[in-house]
């Protein structure tokens, strides 16, 4: 037996771990590999490894798909029994180490018997009447007489001796489910000296191919049709820590177990084991529904001639409560049949992935219940700390019972893992003493409590007590018969919190209700104990069963992982809506589960949510990444509508029930903003994508139009809910200009190529109206708002000039076109084309504007001139002072300061 554990391990010491191995055979983790002979080729599933060592040879395997044709008799029969002796498999073994490069194929031995009921009653009975039917000397017979599935181990086994590994499946399942070997290349030089003597000639190596060929052909023509996939992959042939029992630096050797892949044992070996120290040979026995260990009896006594204790176990394959109880009849056949002593240690053998299943506990307590009531009462668990439901298969035991399989790559005597375990399988590498006539690999374990001596010793099989303190099958009835040797009936309580019935005829109750006192209701299943926990039945119905065995109504249970059921009046877990309490609902599933944490969408597609108490919820509820969701008194999640909570909170949720955030458009051109927090906006800006803004009103509508606020403050928001910025807005034919800040500008306003406009103090563009600026600057501001330039016409014969600065012209001249202006100090021309004299000119000027005093050259011809002295005198300009000059190199003339 070996499985595949994973150690947690520092990536410095990785070397010292080796890779756990299926079957016989090493496997990188995530390959497939598989194996041939002839055309029968078999598929193999994955091994994993803690750790990958370094690889030496690769094998390349082709996919293909082959089918076997189906299997008509049972195991019994002697028609289908391959008849080859010790020494042709041996010469088969032979033939393969002579052959390296070739693939040998460990054909599916399909055994699988019917079943001969789903209840324990039919599986005992069937039992019981297959023991009263075949000998003991059948029995010794098989372990001579290699089936087709014993010939294909043996040259698995003879394989193995070349010093390779193989490998069946991913796990222990050797026998049953169509699984593979395969020999890798090995030296011809390990093969044993055994089947070396066998195969001395050509001739004798040909005999032994053809003994394997017509087994796997005979096994060909019985085996139920399978379409098997075989995948190319490449198989690395790691480094492999092999060492010999008796070496005292490793682990002590207790425990070594035996498949029919050690079925070339002999008498010897197990004398060697038991010099060796060895004290315990744990026998696979069956596997499966139908797979039967043709071995196993030679195998078992053997091993007590040796002096060794022995103990049995079973490879799982069940993950329902029937297929359990299938298989435990399997094994209590063979046990039954061949008397073994109710003493006996049996192990659970759980590692196949089939077996993984969330009823793990339960499908092993269904299996241990079978064996229990046939007396078979000592039991042991058989996993590692990879198995998916390790702990839950291990409580049906406990710790101290369980052999749990777990391999360094370098076992250390000083260096023991598991201790508190009852036993631990530290290699499947180990080799028999040296002289022993098997020169394979065997598994070993060390014991740490005395599990595996809890056994029968050497007194493995016995025959049948007087019926007194035990159970008898009569037919398909079983009876219990008390310390008086008297059938019961009535209750009956044993073991560990267990209970069964008897009914008036003193048949034990199976697969059936019972009404007892105050209306109690107790189920009976298959094995006959009163059920406890769940069960289901019928068309998807759900019962459960306490501790004291009594059916649960009205009331709630908790079942595993914190499951919550409900069960009714009826005893029926309930499915749907359940009220209850002061307004209080609660849901269940159609698996009966109560829904805690998650929604349920009902009728009308209304929406409820289950709070961690089970109970659906009302009000706000946030989760995920800040979204909220609300549920009314009803329950019922709100969708498309509007919540108000406290402070007048305003929430909005949408078509899948969470609440908005961001601008909402609705109605005619509505619009509305919720924040970050989901509460809607009231009275308060937002900025949106490229800096639009709008302002939401105390209704939480985005406003259009023109807003007033704060000290004679205006902004205008459009027909989008935009603000308006650096723009204009015309409100009842009012002009308004918006800047950069979105507030309405008053004043001057100055754009486009000198132009210039003016708003009021209400922020009402000018239009045909003047305004007079600082410094008594007086502007006009035309039909479309422009300051104007230029000469105006107004009133009656009226004219007045505006600069280029759009200024109105005062006491000064303008020429305009030929003709010249003058306007006097109120801005009006005085009149038109009247002759413009010196003064006139002088007043004209732009420094008379600043100036008091302006002294004037006028060049009379050549280098004469005439110099003038004028003063501002109100708003008239006089000559003062009149000198003639000269201008040139000399200056002007003779005149000079004070002249």
């Amino acid at each position: 037996m070996n499985f595949k554990t994973h150690n947690h391990i520092n990536a410095k010491t990785t070397k010292r771990f080796k890779l756990y191995k299926s079957g016989k055979l090493w496997l990188v983790a995530g390959v497939t590999f598989c194996s041939f002979v002839g055309s029968a080729i078999i598929n193999d599933q994955i091994a994993h490894a803690d750790t990958v060592t370094v690889a030496k040879t690769a094998t390349t395997v082709t996919r293909t798909t082959v089918s076997a044709d189906s299997k008509t008799s049972n195991d019994s029969a002697s028609s289908d029994t391959v008849s080859t002796t010790a020494n042709k498999v041996a010469n088969t073994a032979s033939n393969i180490a002579h052959q390296p490069n070739s693939a040998t194929t460990n054909l599916n031995t399909s055994q699988a018997a019917t079943a001969t009921s789903s209840t324990t009653t039919k599986a005992a009975s069937s039992i019981l009447s297959q023991a009263d039917s075949e000998t003991a000397n059948s029995n010794t017979s098989q372990a001579v007489t290699a089936t087709s599935s014993a010939a294909t181990e043996a040259v698995s086994s003879a394989a193995n001796q070349t010093g390779q590994k193989v490998s069946s499946s991913n796990n222990k399942s050797h026998e049953a489910t169509a699984h593979t070997t395969s020999a890798a290349s090995g030296s011809i030089n390990q093969v044993s000296s055994t089947a070396i003597k066998s195969a001395t000639s050509t001739e004798n190596t040909n005999k032994a191919t053809s003994v394997a060929s017509n087994a796997a052909k005979h096994q060909a023509t019985t085996t139920k049709k399978a379409d098997l996939n075989l995948t190319t992959v490449t198989a690395s042939t790691p480094e492999t820590d092999v060492w010999t029992i008796g070496d005292t630096t490793r682990p002590r050797v207790d425990v070594v177990d035996v498949a029919s892949y050690q079925s070339a044992m002999t008498q010897s070996d197990y004398n060697k084991l038991k010099a060796a120290g060895v004290k315990t040979v744990i026998i696979k026995t069956t596997e499966g529904t139908g797979y039967t260990n043709p071995v196993a009896l030679a195998q078992a006594k053997m091993a007590n001639a040796a002096g060794l204790n022995v103990d049995f176990y079973h490879y799982a394959t069940f993950n329902t409560a029937d297929t359990a109880q299938m298989e435990a009849t399997n094994m209590a056949n063979f046990l039954v049949k061949n008397n073994v002593s109710k003493k006996v240690l049996l192990f659970a053998d759980m590692e196949d992935a089939k077996t993984y299943t969330v009823n793990a506990t339960a499908n092993l307590n269904t299996f241990w219940s079978v064996l229990n009531a046939l007396g078979y009462t000592n039991h042991g668990v058989y996993t590692s700390n990879t198995y998916l439901y390790r702990d839950a298969v291990i409580k049906t035991v406990g710790q101290s019972r369980v052999w749990r399989a777990q391999y360094p790559y370098t076992p250390s005597a000083n260096n023991l893992w598991n201790t508190d375990d009852g036993a631990w399988q530290f290699s499947s590498t180990a080799l028999l003493p040296s002289g022993s006539d098997y020169t394979g690999y065997i598994d070993v374990s060390i014991c740490y409590n005395g599990l595996t001596e809890d056994s029968a010793g050497t007194n493995t099989f016995s025959t049948p007590n007087e019926f007194v303190n035990q159970y008898h099958w009569e037919g398909n009835k079983l009876y219990f018969y008390g310390s008086n040797g008297q059938p019961i009936t009535g209750f009956r309580h044993y073991g560990n919190n267990k209970l069964e019935y008897y009914g008036s005829d003193h048949a034990q109750y199976r697969n059936r209700y019972l009404t007892a006192a105050n209306n109690q209701l107790y189920y009976f299943g298959s094995n006959g104990d009163a059920i406890t926990g769940l069960r289901h039945y019928a068309n998807n119905k759900l019962e459960y069963y306490g501790t004291d065995h009594i059916q649960y109504r009205n009331r709630y249970a908790t079942v595993g992982n914190n499951k919550l059921y409900y069960f009714g009046s009826n005893g029926d877990a309930i499915s749907g809506l359940r009220h209850y309490g002061n307004n209080k609902l609660e849901f269940y599933g159609t698996d009966h589960i109560q829904y805690r944490n998650r929604y349920y969408t009902a009728a009308k597609n209304k929406l409820y949510y289950f709070g961690g108490n089970g109970d659906a919820i009302t009000g706000l509820r946030h989760y995920g990444h800040n979204k909220l969701e609300y549920y009314g008194n009803d329950h019922v999640q709100y969708r498309n509508r509007y919540y108000t909570a406290a402070k007048n909170r305003l929430y909005y949720f949408g078509s899948n029930g969470d609440a908005i955030s961001g601008l909402r458009h609705y109605g005619n051109n509505k619009l509305e903003f919720y924040g970050t927090d989901h509460i809607q906006y009231r009275n308060r800006y937002y900025t949106a994508a490229k800096n639009k803004l709008y302002y939401f009103g105390d209704n939480g509508d985005a406003i259009t139009g023109l807003r007033h606020y704060g000290n004679n403050k205006l902004e205008y928001y459009g027909a989008d809910h935009v603000q308006y910025r650096n723009r204009y807005a015309t409100v009842n034919n009012q002009l308004y200009y918006f800047g950069s800040n979105g507030d309405a500008i008053t004043g001057l306003r100055h754009y486009g190529n000198n132009k210039l406009e003016y708003y009021g103090a209400d922020h009402v563009q000018y239009r045909n109206r003047y305004y007079t600026a600082a410094k008594n600057k007086l502007y006009y501001f035309g039909g479309n708002g422009d300051a104007i330039t230029g000469l105006r016409h107004y009133g009656n014969n009226k004219l007045e000039f505006y600069g280029t600065d759009h200024i109105q012209y005062r006491n000064r001249y303008v020429t305009v076109g030929n003709h010249r202006y003058y306007f006097g100090s109120n801005g009006d021309a005085v009149s038109t084309n009247q002759p413009q004299t010196e003064a006139d000119i002088i007043g004209s000027m732009r420094v008379a504007q600043k100036a008091q005093q302006i002294v004037t050259v006028v060049q009379n011809g050549g280098s004469t001139v005439t110099l003038k002295l004028w003063q501002k005198q109100g708003n008239t300009w006089r000559n003062l002072l009149t000198s003639s000059s000269r201008i040139g190199n000399g200056g002007i003339g003779n005149s000079h300061e004070g002249n």
